[in-house]
């Protein structure tokens, strides 16, 4: 069954402590927002698949990891699993900005 965008912003912990509480309802938490990007950890990565990922300002979800000290990130097809459409890992992307990047509104 494919999973809707909703349902995997959903299963997005805005922390590690409320991920911690609860590791049965949440598959994932945010681990740092900055003003360009959201960084998360989706626990169910699956094999050769990155667990550590960011969604920057332009919406795309990327892996990220260290090496030599640096942060390395690099473009993930299908991030959330076979399961999970194109257009619904777009709309992830777009929800997460909204709901983590709270940028002032113009008047």
């Amino acid at each position: 069954m494919s999973k809707s965008a909703q349902e995997i912003v959903a299963a997005i912990a805005p922390n590690e402590a409320s991920f911690k509480q609860n590791p049965d309802r949440f598959s994932g938490f945010v681990r740092k927002v900055t003003p360009t990007r959201v960084d998360f950890h989706w626990k169910h990565a699956l094999p050769g698949k990155p667990d550590e990922m960011t969604i920057n300002r332009h919406g795309v979800v990327c892996s990220r990891r260290l090496f030599e000290g640096q942060t390395w990130f690099g473009y993930t097809l299908d991030p959330f699993g076979e399961d999970v459409s194109y257009s619904a890992t777009n709309d992830v992307a777009k929800l997460m900005l909204e709901r983590f990047l709270k940028r002032p509104q113009a008047v």
